[in-house]
């Protein structure tokens, strides 16, 4: 039989999960969205794990790796989060730096930037505006300064 506490921290990550899918842009929580099966195509998950995840299991090491990836967010952190390790396992805290990574090249939108830097949704849209303000500012001017500070 199961602890409460570990039903409380199978709620914890999959509303965790649910609110970083809606952030770009999936629906997983309604049946008729299509967004589940759109999700599983672009992470590189069978469609099958996807319902297994949302149904409540919690992911295996390798489909946590490739969830990381897709969701940019550490493979420390989805351990944690998934409650296959604890922060102490590993040798720093996850809040130790207050930085985010970027793992790939891939340039971040202005909306992408603004969600990794953590604003509050309400706050977002006005961010992405004054990145976009301060990128044509620095093009207007000759100047790549400006839009390389806009980027983070």
């Amino acid at each position: 039989m199961r602890r409460q506490d570990d039903l409380e921290d199978r709620a914890g990550w999959l509303i965790w999960l649910q609110g970083l899918l809606a952030d770009r842009g999936y629906d997983v929580t309604s049946a008729r969205s299509g967004d589940k099966t759109r999700f599983a195509l672009d992470a590189g998950l069978a469609p099958a794990t996807v319902t297994r995840i949302l149904g409540g299991k919690a992911p295996d090491l390798e489909v946590q790796v490739t969830l990381s990836r897709f969701l940019g967010v550490s493979l420390d952190e989805l351990l944690v989060r998934t409650g296959k390790a604890e922060e102490t396992d590993f040798h720093h805290s996850m809040n130790e730096s207050g930085h985010t990574a970027v793992s790939s090249e891939t340039r971040l939108t202005p909306e992408e930037l603004a969600v990794a830097a953590g604003f509050p949704r309400e706050d977002r849209e006005w961010f992405a505006t004054m990145v976009r303000r301060l990128r044509k500012q620095a093009d207007e001017n000759g100047s790549a300064a400006g839009g390389a500070a806009a980027e983070g």
